[in-house]
């Protein structure tokens, strides 16, 4: 069964998960991606054959795209501005460079996939005949939580 992808929610953290705020006006969102390492374990006794384990887990980065609102005064509501100040600030303490995000997807079970991020690029875009918008890329730090 297909589920549809419109009312999708992405909010994020700034208290380590206590409250949300949603990010507004969303038009595209790619989920992170889980990869994994591999760790070759051939030796001289694997009749030729290259055998392999699995390593470190990466959940990868996600991107989210919205129709923007540049203005400053926006704070707090559409958080645009917030995350484009989050990408270009820079961040010695990598504690303090994480924020908790977290996606609601718009299935009957309303499923949740909660993480720990860094905010790592902004690019806008103003197309000729279009509306303003901005890609924001989220690198995963950590686990990600699926309810």
């Amino acid at each position: 069964m297909a589920i549809k992808g419109y009312g999708v929610k992405f909010s994020i953290s700034t208290d380590d998960g206590s409250t949300y705020s949603e990010i507004g006006d969303i038009t595209d969102l790619t989920p992170p991606s889980i990869s994994k390492d591999t760790i070759e374990t051939t030796s001289h006794g694997t009749s030729g054959i290259r055998t392999y384990v699995g390593g470190l887990v990466d959940f990868g980065e996600m991107s989210v795209t919205c129709n923007l609102d540049p203005d400053v005064a926006d704070t707090g509501s559409k958080n645009h501005v917030d995350l484009r100040a989050l990408a270009k600030t820079p961040n010695d303490d990598p504690v303090a460079s994480t924020y908790k995000f977290k996606i609601e997807y718009a299935d009957s079970t309303a499923s949740v996939d909660t993480f720990r991020g860094v905010v790592t690029s902004y690019e806008a875009s103003a197309p000729i005949d279009g509306v303003l918008s901005a890609t924001f890329g989220i690198k995963v730090s950590g686990e990600i939580t699926y309810t």
